[in-house]
């Protein structure tokens, strides 16, 4: 996002966050390091600016994540609101009519739109012919035809679907491949010896799969939205995710 997303509130909120780093002695360097969390997201935080975030819930994970470092106690700053707010009545504001419009032609205008739909209505319902029994029963036919060609059709999609499936688990059988489906937003990042190799934000119905080998580090928000394996084992994201944030950090060793 380029343009800034920022309020006076989350500014106040960013300042109390880089005045609680100071007290403890830590570069936002430091911090970096101990969360394996990108400087420049800390950085934004303490800044109240949230254009870097790729969406309202990736930047309450980041920022549930500091603030339970900190061990400080404040509300994500209701910025994204604001935005769509203002958006909303900018489009309102240009979809409405021009206070300088003049009366005169508003008047003349609804009077036309009026009697245009009237001509309409008596249109339709003076060409409208009754429907015979025949008709109707014509129509019914065709409705179950209709019927049994789309089970028929969702037959086919779960057979396709079945058979994606069977090819996707025998790729994922591979030695090191760790494989992961989505169920709704959720953020990935994915360390190998403490350095970040991806930051990804994924939505409903999505996959991610990776040739990659031990030991390496998962680091997963929103964790009751994803579920996968790694060489053919099912890996628990659930278990010990944090109650609040939901965010759970996985350690891959040899």
């Amino acid at each position: 996002m380029n343009k800034e997303i920022k309020s006076a509130s989350s500014v106040k909120i960013g300042k109390k966050f880089k005045q609680r780093r100071v007290e403890l002695g830590l570069s936002i360097e430091q911090v970096s390091n101990i969360l394996f969390v990108n400087k420049t997201y800390l950085a934004a935080i303490e800044e109240g600016n949230y254009s870097i975030f790729p969406s309202e819930a990736f930047a309450k994970a980041y920022f549930s994540k500091y603030l339970n470092f900190l061990e400080i106690n404040y509300e994500f700053p209701s910025i994204f609101e604001l935005i769509a707010e203002k958006k909303h009545k900018r489009i309102f504001k240009e979809l409405s009519f021009d206070d300088s419009f003049d009366n005169s032609i508003k008047y003349y205008l609804s009077i036309f739109l009026i009697f245009s739909a009237i001509l309409l209505g008596i249109y339709f319902f003076s060409n409208e012919e009754p429907v015979s029994k025949n008709e109707i029963n014509n129509i019914e036919e065709i409705k179950k035809e209709k019927i049994i060609l789309d089970e028929i059709s969702k037959s086919e999609e779960d057979i396709n679907q079945i058979e994606d499936k069977s090819n996707l688990i025998t790729k994922d059988m591979q030695n090191n491949n760790l494989s992961l489906e989505f169920y709704g937003e959720c953020w990935l990042e994915l360390y190998v010896n403490d350095e970040l190799i991806e930051a990804k934000l994924f939505f409903d119905d999505e996959r991610y799969l990776i040739n990659i080998k031990t030991p390496f580090k998962i680091i997963i928000g929103n964790a009751d939205f994803v579920k996968g394996s790694y060489n053919n084992t099912e890996i628990d994201f659930i278990n010990n995710a944090n109650r609040l944030t939901r965010v759970n950090t996985i350690i891959f060793n040899e």
